[in-house]
C-alpha cells in the first residue's frame, strides 16, 4: 500500500529524535532533523544517522536524512515533532513555531506537570497534539541504540491520526485523551522513581529505607495535588501503586529498585537528575500553595 507522505521536522537531535527519524524515513515520510552543536555535525559528517541493534554490535546502517541548524518557518511542514526537555522551551521556539504554517500540527513528546494552557494559548489548542515516548534509546561510539517499547508503558499521543502513522511507521504507541491527567501523573511517578536512582547512584549503592520513604512520600503528595487540580491519576495502575496501597508498599518498591546494578549505575543519571529537578519546580510551581509540596520541597533541597 502507498505511503501518504507527510512532511516533518524533528527538533532535537538526540537519541530520541533521531530514533523517531530513523523510523519515520524508513516509512516513507519526507523528515528533517532541526538540531545544533556536535550532534548536529556528527549528522551532516555521517550524512545521516547511524545505528547498530546493540551496544556490543559491530555492523552499522546508516539512514539518510536532511539536518539543519535551524526551523525553516516557510516549509509546509505536515508535523513539527518536539523531542527536547521542558526548560528547552523558551520564547524564541514559542514564535518560532507560532510562525510556521497554519496546518502545521506540533506534537510535544516531553514530561511536564504544568497546565497544557500554556502551549495551546500561544499556538492554538487546534494546532497542538501531546504525547509521550517510551523509549530506550543512547548513541554508542557515535551509533544510535534504541528501541521503542511495545509492552508495559507504550508510547501515547492524543492525535487518532498521528498515532495511526506513527504505529504504520512501527513505532507502537496508543491514543490517550486525556494527556494533561496522564502527564501530571507520570510527572509524579518519574519524580519518585528518579530521585531514588540518582540518590543510590550518588552513594553507588541501594538508598537508605528513610531516602526511599521521603521519595515515595514526595510522589504521594504529587498525587494528591494532581487530584487537587482537577485531573485523574491514570493508568490505574499507578493509582493503586502510588495511591491506594499502603505508603510502605511503593517505599519498598523504591528501596528494592535501587538495589539493581543497571539502575544505579545508568549513564543517563545526570540527565536524569536535570530532568528530575526539572519536574520539580514544575510540580512546585503549578502548586496552589508551599503546604501542598513540602515534601516535593524538600526532597529537591537534597539535590540542589
Amino acid at each position: 500500500m502507498a505511503v501518504d507522505e507527510k512532511k516533518i521536522a524533528i527538533v532535537g537531535a538526540g537519541p530520541v529524535g533521531c530514533a523517531f527519524a530513523v523510523h519515520l524515513i524508513k516509512a516513507g515520510h519526507d523528515v528533517t532533523i532541526v538540531g545544533r552543536g556536535q550532534r548536529l555535525a556528527n549528522l551532516e559528517t555521517n550524512g545521516g544517522v547511524l545505528a547498530k541493534k546493540s551496544e556490543k554490535a559491530t555492523e552499522i546502517a546508516k539512514t539518510p536524512v536532511k539536518a539543519v541548524g535551524s526551523l525553516d518557518t516557510a516549509q509546509p511542514w505536515d508535523l513539527v515533532l518536539l523531542t527536547i526537555t521542558e526548560h528547552q522551551f523558551d520564547e524564541p521556539l514559542f514564535a518560532t513555531l507560532k510562525a510556521c504554517p497554519k496546518t502545521t500540527e506540533i506534537l510535544f513528546m516531553f514530561n511536564t506537570f504544568a497546565s497544557l494552557d500554556k502551549y495551546f494559548d500561544v499556538l492554538g489548542k487546534e494546532r497542538c497534539v501531546m504525547g509521550f515516548p517510551s523509549i530506550t534509546a543512547s548513541f554508542h561510539d557515535g551509533a544510535l541504540v534504541h528501541q521503542f517499547l511495545s509492552f508495559g508503558q507504550i508510547t501515547i499521543i492524543s492525535s487518532p491520526e498521528w498515532r495511526a502513522i506513527f504505529s504504520s511507521a512501527k513505532i507502537t504507541c496508543v491514543h490517550e485523551p486525556d494527556m494533561q491527567s496522564w502527564l501530571r501523573t507520570h510527572a509524579v511517578m518519574v519524580l519518585g522513581v528518579m530521585s531514588s536512582a540518582v540518590a543510590a547512584a550518588k552513594r553507588k549503592s541501594g538508598v537508605t529505607w528513610a531516602e526511599a520513604r521521603l521519595s515515595a512520600g514526595a510522589a504521594r503528595e504529587g498525587f494528591a495535588l494532581v487530584k487537587k487540580l482537577g485531573n485523574d491519576i491514570t493508568p490505574k495502575l499507578v493509582y493503586y501503586l502510588g495511591v491506594a496501597a499502603p505508603s510502605f508498599v511503593f517505599t519498598g518498591v523504591l528501596w528494592v529498585l535501587t538495589r539493581v546494578p543497571s539502575i544505579r549505575n545508568n549513564p543517563q543519571v545526570p540527565n536524569w537528575e536535570r530532568e528530575m529537578l526539572g519536574l520539580a519546580e514544575s510540580i512546585i510551581g503549578a502548586a496552589p500553595s508551599g503546604d501542598d509540596v513540602r515534601l516535593i520541597s524538600q526532597l529537591r533541597s537534597k539535590f540542589v
